[in-house]
């Protein structure tokens, strides 16, 4: 119970923060344009996992939304964005098999195109790596077939690794065979190329990035939530992650760029953290060297 009042505690705190994040933003884009200059282009990379029969309406708000606010784009082939602009891309890491049944439809009943990160070899399973009281733990995978159903116009696959493990912790040898066999497969079930790759748990580092450049990709994506594309060119592009259960204000405020602050509270937590440690390294080794 405390730990559920905790998460909800940060989440408003989040929210709040956003919030005033996203009026100073808004302020200085209107300023801008008052002076005559274009404010630059932004786009928002969202990812979902598992849409649920019940999430399916809320879904579809969403998707509205995201029709309202922004200029959906592919992941696949990101179009030269116009200054003052807003641009979104939708993607769903883990390949669900509820995804292609309640979040497919909604997608191509309003064009807006996304992508898929699987793995080729968990198609039909479990996703048993989830915690045992995540509910998509119990949620089955897309099956081969259910993938190469998908209408390709609109929908592409991206890999999600083979088995989705924390490739850091995986020694050179099996990280890369994680990263290229998972490639071939794809491409090899879907006859289309996969030029996409999504990071597990959102865990990388930039040896991971430089075997994802070796293996071919075209670009890869992590889960920090920052505006992507900023550079056309943009290799290692961050995503927010979303859920059909947001509340409305919350996804609102992701879409439109209000989150990217957190990588910045991210980088100070972890400074505030290690100050003390730090701080008692230098005293040992100081006591070290009197003795």
């Amino acid at each position: 119970m405390a730990r559920s009042a905790y998460s909800k505690f940060r989440r408003v705190l989040s929210l709040f923060v956003s919030l005033a994040f996203y009026t100073i933003d808004s302020g200085w884009r209107l300023a801008l344009s008052t002076f005559g200059k274009k404010p630059r282009p932004t786009c928002v990379v969202v990812y979902y996992h598992a849409v649920r029969d019940e999430e399916r309406q809320a879904f579809a708000g969403q998707m509205d939304l995201i029709r309202r606010l922004t200029e959906p784009i592919s992941v696949d082939r990101v179009v030269p964005m116009l200054p003052d602009r807003r641009y979104s891309a939708v993607t769903f890491d883990d390949g669900f098999e509820n995804t292609i049944r309640n979040a497919v439809p909604e997608l191509t009943k309003r064009g807006i195109p996304a992508t898929i990160f699987a793995m080729p070899d968990l198609l039909g399973e479990c996703a048993s790596w989830w915690p045992e009281s995540a509910p998509e733990r119990c949620e089955r995978l897309a099956s081969a077939e259910r993938l190469q159903q998908l209408p390709a116009e609109l929908i592409s696959v991206g890999s999600h690794t083979l088995t989705h493990p924390r490739l850091p912790s995986l020694a050179e040898g099996n990280a890369r065979r994680e990263l290229s066999e998972s490639r071939i497969k794809l491409e090899q079930l879907l006859a289309r190329p996969v030029k996409t790759f999504s990071f597990p748990y959102g865990d990388f580092n930039a040896q991971l990035v430089e075997w994802c450049r070796d293996t071919g990709y075209e670009r890869v994506f992590t889960t920090l939530p920052v505006i992507a594309f900023s550079d056309p060119e943009e290799f290692a592009v961050g995503r927010v992650s979303v859920e059909p259960t947001d509340w409305p204000l919350e996804f609102r405020l992701k879409l439109l760029g209000a989150y990217r602050w957190l990588p910045l509270a991210y980088k100070l937590k972890r400074t505030l953290l290690s100050a003390p440690a730090a701080g008692k390294g230098r005293d040992l080794q100081a006591s070290l060297a009197r003795k």
